[in-house]
């Protein structure tokens, strides 16, 4: 009976060193998957209005969650080994009767092995937690960086809209100002009309060829200078389409 302590006590051991491995399993693993989850969440509820960025999100997302779940099935199947070597390690503490009459000097070589063993798997499982640890911090580094390319691509869109809006705003007011330079047009041609009327009437009226010829110059004059107000009301006009990008 007293050569079974040193198996109580070391089964003590085993289980204390044990219990910081599930432990750290859980507070390392559990939480970050959760909050992963809840960050990614509302980036992709609050991108309801992009299908793409949403159908991105949501892949990085899923991808995330798989790769969490991963890592932490490998870490439990870690466990569960080291579990396993430790009981099998513990279990060849449990000496029969037969094998009572061992010194006491060999049952502490044996317990140093043992130590050293379980020492072993413990450092074993403390770097694979340790990068786990790592894997899932780089994961949700990505997955911030994923979100911030998100809401710039947020920013871009409301620029674009914003523009569209003021070319809208333009747009809008182009119709008046055309109807106001095809007033014009028509006011001017109702103009030369009624110069060329008058030309005619004086034709008829005028006897000296001199006269004639002078008035004549002078419509012909008034004509140009209508014909020059045309170009340059036809100009702007086209200015103006060019302007909001319209074709002829």
């Amino acid at each position: 009976m007293e050569r079974k302590e040193p198996t109580l006590s070391g089964g003590d051991n085993s289980e204390r060193d044990d219990a910081p491995v599930r432990r750290a399993t859980n507070h390392h693993d559990e939480p970050r998957a959760s909050r992963a989850s809840a960050e990614y969440a509302p980036a992709a509820a609050s991108s309801g209005t992009i299908p793409a960025i949403a159908l991105v999100l949501s892949l990085v997302g899923v991808g995330g969650a798989g790769f969490l779940g991963f890592q932490l099935m490998e870490a439990k199947t870690i466990i569960e080994k080291d579990s396993a070597r430790i009981a099998q390690l513990e279990a060849q503490l449990n000496v029969t009767s037969t094998e009572s009459t061992q010194s006491v000097a060999a049952l502490g070589i044996n317990l140093q092995k043992l130590d050293g063993e379980v020492k072993k798997l413990w450092d074993a499982t403390k770097k694979s937690n340790s990068d786990h640890n790592e894997k899932a911090n780089a994961l949700s580094k990505n997955i911030d960086s994923a979100k911030a390319e998100i809401n710039n691509l947020k920013g871009d869109t409301n620029s674009l809209k914003q523009e569209l809006l003021s070319h809208k705003a333009s747009i809008e007011e182009l119709p008046p100002r055309i109807d106001e330079v095809n007033k014009n047009l028509a006011e001017q041609r109702k103009k030369v009309t009624d110069v060329a009327a008058g030309v005619n009437a004086l034709a008829g009226q005028v006897k000296s060829a001199e006269g004639l010829a002078s008035r004549i110059t002078k419509t012909e004059e008034a004509i140009d200078a209508i014909d020059d107000n045309r170009r340059t009301i036809n100009k702007d006009l086209l200015q103006i389409k060019q302007q909001l990008g319209i074709k002829n």
